[in-house]
């Protein structure tokens, strides 16, 4: 039996010669400026924390952040930029969706934005750590670290980042609060990123040694807060619908102290 010709049918044009609504072309411009700052951003995240990057991490890291992009209540369609609107959509971005910051502490660090000072100051409740040996039989300690990932709103877009050391918690640790503070240079208008990092350190089985373990369910990077700054000041935007709008590493020895 022969098989349809298809003569007759008007072929799809293709490449080129498909016309495109205009509201599709300025569209496309807001994705692919979208997909390149997600791009260099998770370039920047996978740098802190790589292994726990999966192959959805990227995508979700995309969406979110095209959420706050069509957020901008100032350009149009086909020059959207982020700042310009509510950021919130990046808030409780997690490298794995099967593992978060709950998994390990009750409460979330709390941020200060001191305007006069321009720092931004987290605070930690270790109250809040979760028992040992429901986390993991042979947990020896927590790595915990936070980020500040700046996003200079600038032609640009610059990236930068500034890193806390390494706070080692332990079972037989007195539970105090601790704190960190990142005094940020050139801010006068960015989008803040604050970060934690998650790793455990696991017993061996025979008890002789520690090491770091590499399972996915034992580590976590999560972003818990988003700081909008314009003008030098935190800058706050009412939660919108987005459905209805149209990098330097800084080196280890920069890291900053706990309080």
């Amino acid at each position: 039996m022969k098989k349809p010709s298809g003569k007759g049918k008007k072929e799809r044009k293709r490449g080129g010669a498909y016309d495109l609504s205009k509201n599709s072309k300025l569209a496309g411009f807001d994705f692919t400026y979208n997909s390149n700052l997600a791009s260099r951003l998770y370039q920047v995240l996978k740098s802190i924390l790589g292994v726990a990057c999966e192959r959805s991490t990227y995508i979700r890291l995309q969406n979110r952040l095209y959420e706050a992009v069509r957020n901008d209540r100032v350009h149009d369609l086909g020059s959207l930029r982020l700042g310009y609107g509510s950021v919130l959509p990046l808030k409780g971005f997690r490298y794995s969706k099967r593992v978060s910051w709950n998994n390990f502490f009750i409460n979330h660090p709390m941020v200060h934005f001191d305007e006069m000072k321009q720092q931004v100051k987290a605070q930690l409740q270790l109250t809040g750590i979760r028992k040992f040996d429901s986390i993991h039989q042979r947990l020896a300690k927590i790595d915990l670290k936070i980020y500040c990932v700046v996003i200079q709103l600038d032609d640009q877009n610059t990236l930068s980042h500034y890193a806390s050391k390494t706070l080692e918690l332990r079972a037989e640790d007195r539970k105090v609060n601790r704190g960190v503070t990142f005094t940020l240079e050139d801010c006068k208008d960015a989008v803040v990123l604050c970060l934690a990092t998650v790793r455990c350190w696991l017993i061996s089985p025979d008890g002789s040694s520690e090491f770091m373990s590499n399972s996915s369910t034992l580590m976590t990077g999560e972003i818990f807060d988003v700081i909008l700054i314009r003008g030098g000041k935190n800058t706050i935007f009412p939660e919108e619908n987005s459905d209805s709008l149209p990098p330097p590493i800084l080196p280890d020895d920069d890291e900053i102290d706990w309080d």
